[in-house]
């Protein structure tokens, strides 16, 4: 039987956030992330406490917990239409992945571009998804990272490729998005670690 999540929820006054992370722990139960081994729900939890703690609550912090359900379970876009509203459906769409895109890195700049075209909310949910998935990858060890990298489907090289193209477009979208000091910290620790060639 699976494990249920027993991480505490954030602390919102937001229902809708409320019912986002029960219904992200119901849908995601029995899933867990290839990088850490953890239940997968762990990841948006961990991405809406970096919103909540930057001070962002509702609909935006819903999207967070809800921001992997259509990409990684089968619940469609229409269900979270229904259940939590247009707005935040929007916000799912733009932040899901085109499973038609072939190849790890097209597919990942293309979403990175959708997003970065949307603007607002969309890019910061994305930029606080990066340092959650950078801060897996930090809690596996140096030499355990390239068996990581191939559970995944990638390498190391082509995520830190990745990641440092997410900094700089980010920044050059706006200097003052949010989590930008984050990501850097985070990828120079990940690449001071990584193996040279």
């Amino acid at each position: 039987m699976a494990e249920v999540s027993i991480r505490p929820a954030l602390r919102t006054d937001s229902d809708m956030a409320v019912s986002a992370l029960r219904f992200a722990r119901r849908v995601h139960l029995g899933q867990y992330r290839k990088q850490t081994g953890e239940q997968f729900v762990e990841h948006p939890i961990a991405v809406a406490q970096l919103l909540a703690d930057s001070g962002y609550d509702g609909a935006l912090i819903a999207a967070a917990y809800l921001h992997d359900v259509v990409e990684k379970t089968d619940v469609g876009l229409d269900e979270i239409r229904e259940r939590f509203g247009p707005g935040v459906a929007g916000l799912i769409d733009c932040l899901s992945e085109d499973p038609e895109i072939e190849g790890y890195s097209d597919r990942k700049r293309a979403l990175r571009s959708g997003i970065l075209a949307s603007g607002g909310d969309p890019v910061i949910i994305y930029a606080a998804d990066r340092v959650a998935n950078m801060r897996d990858w930090l809690k596996v060890a140096p030499e355990d990272r390239p068996a990581c990298g191939e559970r995944l489907g990638t390498t190391l090289g082509e995520r830190l490729q990745l990641w440092t193209e997410d900094l700089e477009e980010l920044h050059d979208l706006d200097p003052e998005t949010p989590f930008l000091s984050e990501i850097e910290a985070d990828l120079g620790a990940l690449k001071a670690a990584a193996p040279t060639r």
